[in-house]
């Protein structure tokens, strides 16, 4: 899914016998993927091993859960051991509920916040160690409504315990920490301490002593038991027979056994499917074959995504954007998407379709159409087109098609073509009246390409996590048309025929983080047979731009376009405050040979290595929940206005280019 410049996106299905449009109201505030994957990892040979048993385990268990149908209280105490963990914490609107023996259960202190009633009418303890990490929530204000949620959904818990048969483990934590799982290792650290400071009154109350090794001894028969994971059926439920099979021929080949390696890695392919909205997952250990059965409770995404965005910035690049997508799924994937962007700068419309097939290899097909306009003179009204003539107009109008394979579930390699045609409207004069024409340059080419793209940048806009790694190799050759305008040294219309090979490597990786510091680098590498069109201005246009900042994707600067060039940079982001980052980027350009325009405003090559250029950018975002808002403050240490001040709220993301991704 290339990335847009969406703010909201909105799931609904349509149905076209009662014309009604239902909408998919959002009922999570955090995806539980990940997690209900690691429960599978961690807890599935252990329920095998007890035979789904609770009281089968090296330990004994219980957890609590609460059927909110009923408004009862649900004990644990066999199946999965994963499912029945992953039900009892699962805090209403925090995470998706779990769906046991027909019922969907939720956190268990919905009812019982601390059930040391249930341990003692289920194991009949000596002595119960009690562990509080968080207290009854405060009285909620008028305008706190979480507080006002969690009051209402959680009922007061009573904490006592009999000191002569008990001991109640306080931790000091705030009620916020429980759910930031960045604070992970601090939270296990501080359960690992309270023990330590109440070792002494446990020791008082526990006077039976064992042998650790005794106590090895037998954890280790009971790991002994539990069968190695190799799963040889898959079951699944929520989809239709065709969509099923599409499902299932992503994970199993014929005669042959599935490790769970396989099983993530296809796992979390399918969560990143637009068409699919929720998987759960399960193993079951299947006695009279010796392997692990997989069950996928899975959830069919709604058939229409609709998306607004767009972008609002000091400058001209002030956007409005909108998308549609259609989704299907059978036998084969399929999917139908368009989208539009209005802009003073930037104007532009895509339509695509896609075929997903889930062979051995699985691969995808795509076919569309693209065009972009962009208009380089500075114009402060905004959103609306002044007819006037302008410094520079470039446009593209192209058809693609696209073949494709996954390259694990972050990356793709994909073969494609490009054809269609660039138009440039241009004056090779900064004087010109609204009696003068411009020249126009056309350029119809076909293009095919290579290219290898691996992406795991946690955001589309200021990531400060991940890497990015791109690769393309392009061949390039079309017919240059020129025809002169009024200011133009040329008096007769040309044709020129271009051809070139064309290679770009870009890598970006946040390699390093220090507490809230995360540092990243920066590095591209371009290399080009390609020659000069007709004229300066003509060549410089078709010349690939470096652009490493937000604002710098929406101006002209000649000193950072060149055929060949090389390019690093650093990247140093500070975690202020929650969604608050404080940014600081420098980057070195450094062309081969920079493009030159001689006396009669042809394209002249300078001196190899002769030139540099420098980019610098410090930004204070905040991540909104719609999109980023930030404040830069830029360098350009080539260009006429050297320093630059950027307010923008939103994404400055293009449809691709003829020429590049």
């Amino acid at each position: 899914q290339d990335p847009d410049a969406s703010w909201i996106t909105i799931k609904f299905n349509y149905d076209d016998v009662t014309r009604k449009i239902t909408p998919k109201v959002p009922i999570t505030l955090i995806p539980p993927y990940e997690m209900d994957f690691d429960v599978l990892e961690l807890y599935s040979a252990a329920s095998a091993a007890a035979g789904y048993d609770f009281n089968n385990l090296f330990v004994p268990f219980r957890c609590v859960a609460s059927d909110i149908d009923s408004n009862k209280i649900i004990v644990l105490e066999d199946g999965q051991l994963g499912t029945a963990i992953r039900a009892s914490m699962t805090f209403p609107f925090y995470f998706q509920p779990i769906e046991i023996d027909g019922k969907f259960l939720f956190d268990g202190g919905m009812y019982n916040n601390f059930p040391s009633d249930i341990a003692r009418e289920e194991f009949y303890p000596d002595v119960i160690i009690g562990s509080k990490a968080a207290g009854n929530y405060e009285s909620a204000g008028g305008d706190d409504m979480v507080l006002q949620l969690q009051n209402m959904l959680m009922a007061p818990a009573d904490f006592s315990l009999d000191s002569s048969s008990g001991i109640l483990l306080e931790h000091k934590l705030d009620d916020r920490a429980i759910f930031d799982f960045s604070r992970a290792d601090e939270l296990i650290d501080a359960g690992y301490q309270t023990v330590i400071d109440n070792l002494g009154g446990i020791y008082d109350l526990v006077p039976r002593r064992i042998d650790a090794r005794d106590v090895a001894q037998r954890r280790k028969a009971f790991l002994d038991r539990k069968p190695p994971i190799l799963i040889d059926s898959i079951h699944i439920d929520g989809l239709n027979r065709p969509q099923a099979e599409y499902v299932r021929s992503l994970f199993k080949r014929k005669d042959q056994l599935i490790t769970i390696e396989t099983v993530k890695l296809q796992y979390f392919k399918l969560i990143a499917d637009d068409k699919i909205s929720s998987i759960f997952p399960e193993i079951m250990y299947n006695t009279k074959t010796g392997f692990y059965d997989l069950y996928l409770n899975i959830r069919k995404s709604e058939n229409f995504v609709g998306s607004l965005g767009g972008n609002i910035s000091s400058g001209t690049a002030n956007t409005a954007f909108v998308g549609l997508a259609y989704r299907y799924m059978g036998r084969q994937a399929m999917s139908l998407k368009t989208n539009l962007y209005l802009g003073r700068f930037y104007n532009s419309y895509s339509l695509a379709g896609r075929i997903d097939f889930p062979t051995r290899l699985p691969f995808f097909m795509e076919l569309g159409y693209i065009y972009n306009s962009k208009n380089y003179f500075r114009n402060s009204t905004y959103f609306f087109d002044d007819k006037t003539p302008s410094f520079l107009i470039s446009k593209e109008s192209y058809g693609y098609f696209d073949l494709g394979i996954p390259a694990t579930h972050r990356g793709k390699l994909v073969l494609g073509l490009n054809y269609g045609g660039m138009r440039d409207d241009y004056y090779q004069s900064n004087v010109f009246g609204r009696e003068d024409t411009a020249d126009i340059t056309r350029f119809d080419m076909i293009s095919p390409r290579l290219m290898f793209e691996l992406n795991s940048l946690n955001r589309k806009q200021f990531a400060d996590a991940g890497v990015r790694f791109l690769t393309e190799i392009r061949y390039v050759n079309g017919m240059e048309i020129h025809t002169p305008g009024s200011t133009s040294t040329e008096p007769e219309e040309s044709e020129h025929e271009h051809s070139w090979l064309q290679l770009r490597l870009l890598y970006d990786n946040y390699f390093e983080h220090l507490g809230p510091v995360s540092v990243g680098f920066y590095g591209e590498l371009l290399l080009s047979s390609q020659g000069f069109f007709d004229n300066y201005t003509s060549s410089i246009l078709a010349a690939p731009a470096f652009e490493p900042v937000l604002e710098s994707k929406t101006l002209f600067l000649p000193k950072y376009r060149a055929y060949n060039y090389g390019a690093v940079g650093l990247k140093f982001v500070v975690d202020v405050y929650r969604k608050i980052d404080f940014r600081i980027e420098g980057y070195l350009f450094q062309p081969y040979q920079e493009i030159l325009a001689d006396e009669n405003m042809k394209a002249t090559y300078g001196k190899e290595f002769a030139y540099r250029s420098v980019i610098g950018s410090s930004s204070v975002i905040w991540h909104s929940p719609l999109g980023p808002l930030s404040v830069s403050v830029n360098y350009y240490d080539r260009n006429n206005e050297k320093f630059s001040v950027f307010f923008n709220f939103g994404y400055i993301i293009f449809n691709s280019s003829i020429s590049n991704e």
